[in-house]
């Protein structure tokens, strides 16, 4: 595979375009802009780390085009398809097309590169889990048309929870399913639920909703989620994460002062991101790595992407985030209430109290939403300590 040659395309005005090509080598690769890219007056640059200028740029080691690759679960499938260990190039150009995340496309010879058969359709979900179950437990004995069908359902997802791309009435949306092993409760039906309540907040969410599969004599609950990176047509909109917005890798953290002064340069709204650290806060989404926030491109501009990856934890897990404000990663709620964070995140006294006053009756219906989500009396135990616990410290701040 020495001296590769490939096109990357994204989308401006609609319409996919040549954004340059990946020349690829047996250790490295780089990357150049295309000169009829470079003269478009609504360029942008694919990530930071490759900034529009002619001339070839190191791939290695930022990797600017880490959204469109697998993460850890992507990583494990397309690992398992191979046979091997792949290389972070072979990884990247190994996901399904159908299903990648954002704009960016990859193309070997005006043909895109891993263009499948496409992705699974809901009525396949039942063996898709099947086989990812057994992705997980790490068997041997699996089919190669099942590791295909999963291998094709499996594109740029992030996270470590298994999941698949899945063709409903020909739009594209991500399902999440539960882990074989190792969940403690229901997580599929506290992040729907979550999802519910962000919504009455105020909280940009994608479309989505929970189903019951039966796999192996056993329900599962599924969450459906909207691609939020797709229009109503499937035309595909440009995405980049926070993580690679601000130029960061995977487990190395962050803080909040950086993306928000990233959002204020960039002309998204801060607000919205405020509400978003304060709910997930109170919740205990510690998970809430840089990876897990993104930006769309719309209008010439990056904008919030609709909030995701957001999961309550128990208060026994504690309070220390991925995510951190201003170095401190053991948060709470005081910590985004005040003036000075406020006014970095551009919210006003009146704004804060207005939306948080709000948040006591929302909160309020956390076990109930987690319940119509196929929560059990056990899985929906888990988190009233959590909840209560936000509840009163609402309560507190509201009565100074």
């Amino acid at each position: 595979m020495a001296g590769d040659k490939i096109a990357v395309t994204t989308v401006l005005g609609g319409v996919d375009v040549l954004a340059g090509h990946i020349y690829r080598t047996r250790a490295s690769a780089a990357f150049a802009y295309a000169d009829s890219y470079l003269e478009r007056s609504d360029a942008f640059a694919l990530a930071p780390s490759l900034p529009l200028f002619g001339g070839p740029q190191s791939v290695f080691p930022a990797n600017p085009f880490s959204d469109s690759a697998p993460d850890t679960w992507g990583r494990k499938v397309l690992n398992r398809a191979a046979g091997r260990q792949l290389d972070e190039i072979s990884l990247l150009l190994g996901v399904n097309d159908n299903g990648r995340q954002g704009a960016t496309r990859f193309w070997s010879e005006g043909i895109a590169v891993a263009d499948g058969e496409g992705v699974p359709g809901e009525h396949e979900l039942s063996e898709v889990i099947r086989t990812a179950d057994q992705v997980q437990r790490g068997e041997m004995d699996i089919s190669d048309r099942q590791i295909r069908r999963l291998f094709r359902a499996t594109g740029s997802l992030g996270g470590a929870r298994p999941k698949a791309n899945v063709d409903r009435g020909g739009s594209l949306w991500l399902a999440k399913f539960p882990k074989p092993v190792g969940d403690e409760w229901n997580v599929i039906a506290w992040e729907a639920a979550t999802l519910d309540l962000m919504e009455q907040a105020a909280i940009q969410v994608t479309p989505h909703e929970t189903k019951t599969f039966t796999v192996a004599g056993e329900d599962r609950t599924v969450l459906f989620l909207r691609r939020f990176d797709r229009t109503s047509s499937n035309a595909r909109i440009p995405y980049m994460s926070a993580m690679t917005a601000l130029e960061a890798q995977d487990g190395s953290g962050g803080d909040w002062v950086d993306l928000v002064e990233w959002a204020h340069t960039h002309g998204a709204d801060t607000k919205k991101l405020w509400r978003r650290a304060v709910f997930g806060v109170l919740i205990g989404n510690v998970d809430d790595h840089l990876r897990n926030h993104g930006f769309l491109r719309k209008n010439g501009a990056w904008v919030l992407s609709p909030a995701f990856d957001v999961n309550p934890t128990p208060v026994a897990h504690g309070s220390e985030h991925e995510l951190g404000l201003d170095g401190v990663f053991d948060v709470s709620l005081k910590d985004f209430v005040d003036a000075a964070v406020l006014d970095l995140f551009d919210v006003s006294l009146v704004e804060q109290r207005g939306w948080l006053e709000s948040l006591v009756g929302i909160l309020a219906k956390a076990e109930s939403r987690a319940i119509a989500h196929g929560a059990d009396a056990y899985s929906a135990a888990m988190m009233t300590e959590r909840f209560e616990a936000a509840t009163e410290d609402l309560r507190q701040l509201l009565e100074t």
